[in-house]
């Protein structure tokens, strides 16, 4: 069996339904047919596609390579069935990347390997200086991570693109007595200090998540700039720190998940009229498939 443009088309209404059902309403189709469809499409590649849990479906690491390729294969078809459309935003020379909590550097090897004309340069900023550079053409697409319990509403001339939501960890240093704990809560931090950023948002989140779901007042004790720093305070047992599920495990530091933790999104922000959308796509996908293997990594 050849794959078609109706199996891609399968395979992306799965990854947007979350649910063989869901599939199945947005393709118009019975879902015994998209099952078979998804059956057949597994076995021509050799390999899962997605996991199936009472929940609903996942994709796995192989799958979410599978899932890039066919968004952009049919991108490339959409492309051609609207030519008008098409020339706006071709693949630029330059792309341009602001970023801001999340280690968007690290898919910049898969990027240049798959256009290899293309020159990227990255630099850090905040959200709202993000939204300055993207309106004075300055930066092409912006990479965050939006904190729980913290705003940052985006302008309207400018397009949004959830990519995944991480789930929010505790790390701690491995030798404190709560490091192997069963069955930890927030609330079992209480007493402990906390160490933040610099950014006033990290604060406001930690402050949030200590209330609203540990259901006690945060103590700080250290706001520090540099990453470096706060690994070395953690490794002393110099206070606890929140952060992404998929954060560096650094020697002398352990992360755990808790009860009832709120979950921070991967966005990508751009200008829609200015940047090619299977650039911005692929940007997105390289990323999914990154935090898949780390997060495999950090359950080994």
């Amino acid at each position: 069996m050849r794959l078609e443009v109706r199996h891609l088309e399968v395979l992306l209404a799965i990854e947007e339904a979350k649910s063989i059902s869901g599939a199945a309403r947005i393709l118009g189709i019975d879902q015994p047919h998209v099952t078979r469809q998804l059956r057949r499409i597994e076995q021509r590649l050799g390999f899962e596609v997605f996991t199936r849990s009472v929940k609903g479906v996942e994709s796995t690491t192989e799958g979410l390579r599978v899932l890039m390729l066919a968004r952009r294969a049919l991108g490339v078809i959409d492309n051609l069935n609207t030519p008008q459309i098409a020339d706006i935003g071709g693949v630029p020379e330059v792309l341009r990347v602001v970023y801001y909590g999340l280690p968007a550097i690290t898919i910049l090897d898969d990027l240049t390997a798959r256009y290899q004309d293309l020159q990227v340069r990255f630099s850090t900023t905040t959200p709202h200086g993000a939204y300055t550079h993207l309106h004075a053409g300055l930066a092409d697409v912006f990479l965050g991570i939006w904190l729980p319990h913290v705003e940052w509403p985006v302008p309207g001339a400018l397009a949004t693109v959830e990519i995944l939501a991480d789930p929010t960890y505790v790390y701690l240093a491995s030798d404190h007595p709560l490091a192997s704990k069963p069955d930890l809560r927030l609330a079992d931090f209480a007493d402990e200090g906390w160490i933040t950023g610099v950014d006033p948002d990290s604060w406001a989140m930690v402050s949030a998540e200590c209330r609203l779901v540990g259901g006690f007042e945060p103590v700080l004790s250290h706001r520090v700039g540099e990453e470096n720093a706060i690994s070395t305070l953690l490794s002393r047992g110099r206070g606890v720190v929140l952060g992404s599920s998929v954060a560096v495990r650094r020697p002398g530091v352990v992360g755990r998940p808790y009860p009832g933790a709120s979950t921070a999104r991967w966005m990508q922000v751009h200008h829609p009229e200015r940047v090619n959308r299977d650039l911005i796509a692929t940007v997105a996908d390289l990323l999914r498939v990154r935090y898949k293997t780390w997060r495999e990594s950090t359950r080994a």
